[in-house]
């Protein structure tokens, strides 16, 4: 999609067996999300995941829907997970799935063919699918995760774009939306088309389908930033969190935000931060457990990372001359501390400037 900050990855002929790598997350965490792109080509290893990870009582998954082009392939899909949980070991902790589906002005965006026929990229139906299949399983968390724009700042996020269009597809479904509460973010939002507005956003909703109100489907809209394919994007399509940036440089202070530094282990045998797939601390295939996270832990820039430590942008400037440039291009704190660290000799330098200040 667009706004896809994914843009390169390691090419892969054939994944290694997962087993050792899911046996290795198993013993530090008992929250785990599988992401990184649409997952629907490798739930052969994320129910694996959740039918052999016996300490992780949280599995989160990440697709993008498409999968659901029938009822049946969406009803079959949710039966799969409630068969990886009934299928845990008797010792095994209690474990929760939650499933989220991508769902937003980019992905179902409507494109033309070569021919100049129009389709969603990804169909709203299928999201319908989802939902509707969804009622069978309540033991299933299902999140929405969106993209904010424009809609947000209002009720016509409800009445308008793929909002609507869900509705439209439930109804044909014979299924009514219905909004059961919904939570502004916390923060004012710079209106991208109206330079010098300023509002709260919709961000968290929950809904139900008519008649079936026990049934909770959580809705979670963030924002984005302007790194990967999103470097393309006109400024007008999506919120951005440059107040945040503007505080934070201005105050120090990032109100609860900070960078995400929770490890990120790859198939391929990478571990990275999270929040910067760039930052590898390690090959999980090579490196003992114990000094992939004794790296983490020591390192003074990844703490500074996780604070927002404004520190960084004077020794950025030590060996670079475009911080200004930077700056200027910068759509929020996330978007700006991930591109302070992209080059290996940049951070060799934050690391070492870090560690002298002790």
């Amino acid at each position: 999609c667009r706004h896809c900050m994914f843009i390169w990855r390691p090419p892969v002929r054939s994944l290694p067996d997962s087993g050792p790598l899911l046996a290795l997350v198993n013993a530090v965490t008992d929250k785990i999300l599988f992401t990184g792109g649409d997952l629907t080509g490798h739930m052969d290893s994320v129910l694996r995941a959740v039918r052999e990870m016996e300490r992780v009582a949280t599995f989160g998954m990440l697709l993008n829907g498409d999968f659901a082009d029938t009822p049946e392939a969406a009803t079959t899909f949710f039966r799969q997970i409630q068969d990886a949980l009934a299928a845990r070991p008797p010792h095994a902790v209690r474990a929760e799935v939650m499933v989220q589906i991508s769902f937003d002005e980019f992905h179902q965006e409507i494109i033309a063919d070569r021919r100049g026929q129009l389709a969603e990229r990804i169909p709203v139906a299928c999201i319908a699918r989802i939902m509707v299949a969804a009622l069978a399983f309540p033991g299933i968390g299902l999140t929405l995760i969106h993209k904010q724009n424009r809609l947000n700042f209002a009720n016509e996020l409800f009445r308008r774009g793929v909002f609507a269009r869900l509705a439209r597809a439930l109804s044909q479904l014979g299924h009514r939306l219905e909004v059961r509460a919904c939570a502004s973010s916390p923060r004012l939002k710079g209106d991208p088309v109206q330079p010098g507005q300023q509002g709260r956003v919709i961000r968290d909703v929950l809904l139900t389908l008519a008649g079936r109100p026990e049934r909770i489907i959580q809705f979670v809209s963030s924002t984005v930033d302007a790194y990967g394919r999103a470097e393309r994007l006109d400024p007008s399509e999506y919120i951005n969190e440059r107040a945040l940036l503007q505080q934070i440089l201005d105050t120090g202070l990032a109100s609860g935000e900070c960078f995400d530094t929770d490890l990120m282990f790859h198939f391929c045998g990478s571990v990275t931060l999270f929040g910067a797939v760039h930052y590898a601390l390690g090959d999980w295939r090579h490196d003992p457990l114990a000094t992939l996270l004794a790296r983490r832990r020591k390192d003074p820039l990844a703490q500074a990372l996780a604070r927002f430590d404004r520190d960084l942008l004077p020794l950025y400037a030590e060996v670079r001359d475009d911080l200004s440039r930077l700056l200027e291009q910068a759509t929020g704190p996330h978007h700006l501390f991930h591109r302070l660290t992209r080059e290996g000799a940049v951070r060799l330098h934050l690391t070492r400037r870090l560690a002298e200040r002790g």
